[in-house]
């Protein structure tokens, strides 16, 4: 499974585009000011990062493209998946995510054009190994933050990243359920 194509409409610095990609490695290069991190932003606003300010924005509405004549309406981000290995557990070679936002600031899911909860398409993702809030996309400074931290804190990131944590937790659930359920043998 791999991102094949995004497209973004009135988002941040980009009034239209559309980016297509291969599998594989991909870097996004160019000059200062090209707008690199918006892609990255674009993604991360796709797959339902739920905090205006790690997209670099005080609002959401705040990623509506604006030029000095006109603000737009509204910024879609839409991101086609390679599924043909089924990876996101939907019957479709393409998986399709697109993420609206209004001018109030208000967003609406869509996965294969019919609109859906949020909560349905980070569901999808998730099973798929992909967390809008998790390490699948390396911002700027962080991995000189990763580096910079304590082999603990560094241990607690290799373990989310492995999906170990989420074992943990659920491991961490059954004991203590373990425990009430002896105790209340005794």
């Amino acid at each position: 499974m791999y991102i094949s194509k995004l497209v973004l409409k009135n988002f941040k610095s980009y009034k239209n585009a559309k980016i297509v990609f291969s599998p594989g490695f991909t870097a996004i290069v160019g000059p200062n000011g090209s707008g690199k991190s918006n892609i990255v932003d674009a993604i991360c606003f796709v797959l339902g990062k739920s905090s205006s300010k790690s997209l670099r924005a005080e609002r959401f509405s705040d990623v509506i493209f604006s030029s000095d004549k006109k603000t737009e309406k509204f910024a879609e981000v839409t991101i086609y998946f390679d599924n043909k290995d089924r990876r996101i557990p939907i019957d479709t070679d393409i998986v399709k995510i697109s993420r609206r936002v209004n001018i109030k600031g208000q967003s609406t899911f869509k996965l294969n054009d019919k609109v859906v909860p949020k909560k349905e398409i980070l569901d999808k993702l998730v099973l798929a190994g992909i967390d809008p809030n998790g390490y699948n996309i390396i911002f700027q400074g962080d991995v000189t933050r990763i580096i910079e931290m304590s082999p603990k804190e560094r241990k607690k990131i290799i373990e989310d990243i492995a999906g170990i944590s989420e074992y943990e937790e659920k491991k961490k659930k059954a004991l203590e359920e373990l425990s009430k359920v002896e105790e209340n043998l005794k």
